[in-house]
């Protein structure tokens, strides 16, 4: 009997299953409830308890520490040379950047641009073949395994991603049609720095879909934009991977991508068609290099994570807040206690310079840009972070408080708002996600809360520097969306917040692989478990399994039904216009040219997104009748009016002007039905 706990010792494993069980359970039932925003004694006893049951547990057996080996860096020979290919790639930076006008990328500022990239990157990668240790069999085996599995979860990423995408998101949103029409602009040989149109925008998608678009026929609309975006989250999904395996191990990257690959929150971002998955991404690989570069301190490293840096800045706004994340690591640092000497801050303080240096030069065309037009750059973001003082900014300010004073209660509320996203209360916003739902599904909000345990020993028992960093960086990273002052009710944002997602599943499923360590190990309970691996490994499979069929199921049920319905009730059908526009141009003849929208409301249809429609980016600027416009009807027939069925005014004006003129119903496959006045 061990320790006087347990009465029988052939029942040990069983102990385990029920301890286990009884707190998996217990934290489900509390989630359940919260995830409907229900709490009350009997919820906050079922947590404590379960946070209780796995605190023993880890006590009995820790998870395996978090070591970090002695410093290798690669060897820095012929530095005379590599000196004399940075000057040079200095040089050609220089001649980009002198070479730069207004808005517009050229042959030589782009061509000596990338010829500085090539060059620095050149310079300071190790030059010598690393030499791997020779792999034992099992090990081999072991890695072969982890292969099939994070294929498995790759393909299941990329089918959930593909699954319905023409028709979920069903319609474009204003946003859409704004990148369709720039990224038509790069088709028709602009080369801009920056999207100055909807506030501003960096230019990395637009190029990357109008590439998919020229060079491997996905046809101009929509589906260009989703399935864009369906490929950078399916690559993602091993980059999770191995960011948590640099944490954790490789159960921990397996469980971590596959808690990502099918969770609600990245598969509302990806499929919407927005820039949102361009900053999880480069997120991602910047997380994995520096979490890599802390262990190894190797240089290329601390290349790659400018590389990724420099890349991520074309993405997404959101991504803005990573560099905080590297600035804070890079200063944690200098407390390893592998770096606590002269020689090892010098290092430190070179690699850093690495890092930055090749941001900056990767940065370099938008950084220009930056610099000759602030306003324009910073727009959308000084919108956000600046003070605002109107109904929105009252719930938190009161008519004395001082301007500092406001914005340090909505930052303290935005990081509370944020903290409670994933298992209480999520976004409010109605197109990029249910309604307040949160950001996790059950499962995943589940383990994420069975987490606390784990983190509370690594940072206090174990006093790991990796995990110290890593709750560093949440705060930081969570700067994308808490930095909403202007508009605290935009926070949580469940797109901005896309920077969290490598953090925030890889926590979620710690819990999960320490549970399998124990399940195939039994080390808390030793004794009773000898004779019994196979046993703990069906019981680690089925266990995993069950969870993740269990969030794949409510993941599945809140995006293709709920989501779907709230998503399709909010958003205008311009694509069932522009199909009505095609018909009477195949079957009437009536040219796109002659046939009009009336809007009677800005908000009623969006003309942009009909032309993106109709693979016609012209033709909403002479084919659209504003409100404040008067209705003339041309004389070239045959023609078509697109009308509001609450439009009675114009709907009366025709009829009565053009009784000859024929007016048609079109009944809507979701709801939103539109007339046709046609005149032959």
């Amino acid at each position: 009997m061990l320790r006087g706990v347990f009465p029988s010792q052939r029942l040990g494993w069983l102990w385990l299953l029920g301890l286990l069980g009884t707190a998996l359970a217990l934290m489900l039932k509390v989630q359940a409830q919260l995830e409907f925003r229900h709490f009350n004694g009997a919820v906050l006893l079922g947590a404590v308890v379960a946070l209780g049951i796995w605190w023993w547990l880890i006590k009995r057996q820790p998870p395996q520490a978090d070591g970090l080996p002695e410093l290798n860096d690669q060897p820095l020979d012929h530095l005379t040379l590599r000196l004399g290919m940075s000057a040079v790639a200095f040089l050609s930076g220089f001649v980009a950047w002198n070479n730069l006008f207004g808005n517009e990328f050229n042959p030589l500022s782009t061509w000596t641009w990338l010829l500085a990239i090539g060059l620095w990157l050149l310079a300071w990668l190790p030059w010598q073949r690393p030499r791997l240790p020779k792999a034992n069999r099992a090990e081999t085996q072991r890695a072969w395994l982890t292969f099939g599995c994070l294929l498995i979860v790759t393909a299941f990423g990329l089918w959930i991603r593909l699954y319905r995408l023409d028709q979920m998101p069903y319609d474009m949103t204003v946003d859409h049609g704004w990148k369709m029409e720039d990224v038509y602009t790069i088709l028709q040989g602009g080369r801009p720095l920056f999207l100055p149109n909807n506030t501003g925008r960096e230019p990395g998608q637009f190029y990357y879909i109008a590439m998919l678009i020229r060079f491997f026929g996905v046809p101009f609309g929509f589906i260009a934009l989703k399935l864009g975006n369906v490929i950078i989250g399916t690559l993602t999904i091993p980059f999770i991977y191995l960011f948590a395996r640099e944490l954790g191990g490789r159960k921990l990257g397996i469980l971590s991508a596959a808690l990502y690959a099918l969770g609600k929150w990245p598969l509302e971002t990806t499929r919407m068609g927005l820039r949102f998955p361009y900053a999880t991404l480069p997120a991602a690989l910047v997380l994995w290099s520096l979490w890599r570069y802390v262990r190894l301190g190797k240089r290329s490293d601390a290349l790659l994570v400018g590389l990724w840096m420099g890349m991520g800045l074309y993405g997404y706004i959101g991504v803005r807040a990573v560099p905080f994340v590297i600035a804070a690591v890079f200063g944690l640092m200098l407390f390893d206690k592998r770096r606590r000497n002269p020689k090892g801050w010098l290092k430190l303080l070179g690699h850093g310079s690495l890092t930055l240096i090749t941001t900056a030069l990767i940065f370099l065309p938008l950084g220009h840009f930056m610099l000759d037009y602030p306003d324009v750059f910073w727009f959308r973001v000084s919108t956000r972070t600046s003070n605002h003082t109107d109904d929105i900014s009252r719930e938190f300010c009161q008519a004395t408080s001082s301007e500092r004073e406001c914005n340090i209660k909505k930052f303290v509320a935005n990081n509370v708002n944020l903290a409670v996203a994933f298992n209480w209360r999520g976004d409010r916003n109605e197109v990029n996600n249910v309604r307040f739902d949160p950001l996790l599904d059950v499962v995943s909000a589940a383990l994420l809360l069975l987490s606390l345990p784990i983190i509370v020993w690594r940072l206090l028992v174990e006093r790991s520097w990796r995990w110290w960093m890593l709750v560093v960086a949440l705060p930081l990273l969570g700067l994308a969306t808490t930095l909403s002052l202007a508009y605290p009710i935009e926070n949580p944002s469940a797109a901005r917040t896309g920077v969290l997602m490598p953090v925030i599943f890889t926590m979620a499923a710690a819990p999960l692989a320490l549970a399998i360590e124990w399940l195939t190990k039994a080390r808390p309970f030793e004794q009773w478990w000898r004779g019994k691996p196979a046993l703990g490994g069906l019981l680690s499979i089925g266990l995993t399994i069950w969870l993740l069929a269990w969030a794949g199921r409510e993941n599945f049920q809140r995006y293709f039904v709920d989501m779907a319905r709230q998503y399709t009730g909010f958003i205008p059908n311009n694509r069932e216009v522009a199909d009505a526009i095609r018909y009477y141009r195949d079957a009437q003849g009536v040219p796109y040219e002659n046939a009009y929208l009336m809007l009677n409301s800005y908000f009623w249809k969006e003309s942009r997104n009909i032309s993106v429609h109709l693979n016609d980016m012209q033709w909403y600027v002479n084919n659209t009748i504003k409100p404040e416009m008067a209705l003339v009807v041309p004389g070239n027939r045959p023609l078509i009016y697109i009308l509001n069925p609450d439009d009675q005014a114009h709907i009366d004006q025709l009829q009565q002007e053009y009784p000859e003129g024929e007016l048609r119903r079109i009944s809507s496959a979701v709801g939103k039905d539109f007339l046709v006045f046609h005149l032959r």
